[in-house]
């Protein structure tokens, strides 16, 4: 335990440090909290166990097919109520869309950056979400679209770049360009796009009706679990670090939801997936090392999640938290939580149940 303790004080200190010239600007030579973002985790080569422990992945496939359909359900939602606030616009209807939107960005958190399970399912994941969206690309295609005079249905979403097909398109109009949705051609453009939305989520439920990890060997699945588990931590830190940048020269435009300033509240969101994913309803990791005999670590890694979530900056907007000295440290505060837990998965759990892990989907190789 002293080794994480110690490292993520030797973070916390450079950066403090590196607070200290906010105010007055950095050079090229400043600490870039962004080339801090842990790489991609290097493949485990030396654990050789004896004999290779089974694990029923059961339960985090029927977590994963739950999150489908939890996403399913809630751009339904979406969707009914972009419909309303086209036929009835007004502030309410308005707010309505807006905290539909905010649900389905969180459902979706569950399933973000997973890259294990269903390759098909897997596939989608492109027309879920565009990010980052540093030079504005899905406001100025949209923009585009609206100038065309086409008239776009859901079908007719689909044929189109996938920056105007998801997520962020949606937060698009309900946050940037919401008083537009009084004009007819905003109102069918959004409305077409939430209802391509629903169909893809409908063919993302329709993946995962198909456990993917059915006939994999057992002593296998323990590596796909927390291969998945990395994957999903390595792409919430990145997006906390592409953000932060350099103390003094933040990218706020890298954060996500950065149109609705609720950049935190989907970080947060993603952070509670992965605890989730770690629980798997009381049969995944943490379960299993305690069996194992290695509950300290267990009990270490799930007490570190829940200081992580309890601690959590109260500000929703991550733009707005790297306006300031403090807000930053709040987020390198995140950022220490979030590692401590990302080497405790691959120096001590893969060593102590002696798995092999190769390569991370997120190394490019």
């Amino acid at each position: 335990m002293k080794k994480y303790a110690s490292q993520s004080q030797i973070t916390l200190a450079i950066c403090t440090l590196a607070l200290s010239i906010i105010t007055t600007g950095c050079s090229d030579d400043s600490i870039d909290v962004s080339q801090s973002e842990p790489k991609p985790t290097p493949p485990i080569e030396s654990v050789k166990p004896k004999e290779a422990l089974g694990f029923n992945l059961t339960p985090v496939y029927e977590l994963s097919l739950d999150a489908a359909t939890k996403y399913q359900q809630s751009t339904r939602l979406l969707h009914e109520s972009v419909n309303h606030l086209c036929s009835q616009y007004s502030d309410a209807s308005i707010k309505a869309a807006q905290d539909a939107w905010l649900s389905t960005m969180q459902s979706w958190m569950a399933l973000q950056g997973r890259e294990k399970g269903s390759e098909e399912a897997l596939a989608l994941s492109w027309q879920v979400q565009f990010w980052p969206d540093k030079k504005n690309t899905t406001g100025r295609k949209l923009k585009q679209l609206l100038q065309s005079d086409k008239t776009f249905t859901s079908q007719g979403i689909a044929d189109q770049s996938v920056v105007v097909q998801g997520l962020g398109a949606a937060e698009w109009f309900l946050f940037k360009e919401q008083k537009q949705l009084s004009q007819a051609n905003y109102c069918q453009l959004a409305v077409a796009i939430t209802g391509h939305m629903v169909q893809t989520a409908t063919d993302l439920v329709s993946e995962w009706k198909h456990n993917p990890w059915q006939t994999l060997p057992t002593p296998l699945a323990l590596g796909e679990y927390l291969g998945a588990l990395n994957n999903q931590l390595d792409y919430t830190l990145k997006k906390l670090t592409r953000p932060m940048g350099k103390p003094g020269n933040p990218k706020p435009y890298q954060a996500e939801a950065w149109r609705s300033q609720t950049s935190m509240v989907s970080l947060k969101a993603s952070v509670e997936a992965l605890h989730q994913l770690y629980l798997a309803n009381g049969k995944g990791l943490n379960a299993l090392l305690i069996k194992e005999g290695h509950e300290i670590t267990a009990n270490r890694i799930n007490q570190r999640f829940e200081l992580l979530l309890a601690d959590w900056p109260q500000e929703k907007s991550m733009g707005s938290l790297l306006k300031t000295k403090a807000g930053y440290r709040e987020l390198i505060n995140v950022f220490n939580g979030l590692e401590y837990i990302q080497l405790a998965l691959h120096d001590d759990v893969a060593a102590e149940l002696g798995i092999v892990m190769g390569f991370n989907a997120t190394d490019g190789d």
